[in-house]
């Protein structure tokens, strides 16, 4: 009767084994928090580099287009002249036709830099554009990668839970058969197998935990800062 039960212990935890991964895909679920995911995307957004790199580009951009239409002006130039005595204009013939005096004022404007502006102009207002796009662009792109690795980091952590519980009773079994065997109530082949099990599982454990925290670093690193710190 002993034997008939380790072996059905046995094949529970094969049983384990091949159908973690479904079974870790349905523990993730009740563990998804999607306002906790929404503060990660915050987080991201306002912590990694390439997010801020795209928010300066768009601000370059912005004081490039300002600066460029203030060069409307750089086409007309201003001059004066100031005379402090009256100046006579004669005309031919000798006759006093006008006087001027103090300051004279000059407009000029050169046509093939006012119309170069308006192309200048409107280049800087694309690039603008080009920029924020590429700024909206940047943040779906963000968005989706946090959720990846948030998903795959809960996925990680509901494997390793599952991994850990079967180590355990990898080990209880383990220790069971140990005590069987060394009152000779059980058989070495039995004990070999159970001491077998007991080391795969052990291995498995520890390979869900360096993958778990695998996973963790790698959702820290897009938010540049560690999930404890996010309440």
């Amino acid at each position: 009767m002993k034997k008939v039960f380790i072996v059905k212990v046995y094949f529970i935890l094969f049983f384990l084994l091949f159908a973690i991964n479904s079974q870790a895909q349905e523990s993730m679920m009740s563990e998804i928090s999607y306002p906790y995911l929404e503060k990660l995307i915050a987080t991201a957004k306002a912590n990694y580099p390439q997010v801020k790199i795209k928010r300066e580009q768009v601000t370059i951009a912005e004081n490039n287009y300002k600066q460029a239409k203030e060069t409307w002006w750089d086409a007309f130039s201003l001059s004066y002249v100031y005379s402090p005595q009256t100046t006579f204009a004669v005309a031919a013939g000798g006759g006093l036709t006008s006087f001027i005096s103090g300051y004279q004022f000059s407009i000029s404007y050169n046509l093939g830099n006012l119309l170069g502006k308006r192309y200048s102009i409107r280049n800087a207002k694309e690039n603008l554009t080009v920029s924020q796009l590429e700024q909206d662009s940047y943040n779906l792109n963000i968005e989706l990668e946090v959720k990846k690795r948030y998903f795959t980091y809960l996925q990680q952590m509901a494997v390793m839970k599952l991994r850990t519980k079967a180590s355990h009773d990898a080990e209880s079994i383990f220790n069971q058969v140990k005590h069987q065997f060394e009152n000779a109530n059980e058989t070495i082949d039995n004990y070999n197998r159970a001491s077998l099990a007991y080391s795969e599982n052990t291995q498995i454990k520890l390979d869900a935990e360096t993958n778990f925290l695998i996973a963790k670093s790698s959702l820290e690193e897009i938010l540049g800062q560690k999930l404890e710190d996010i309440k």
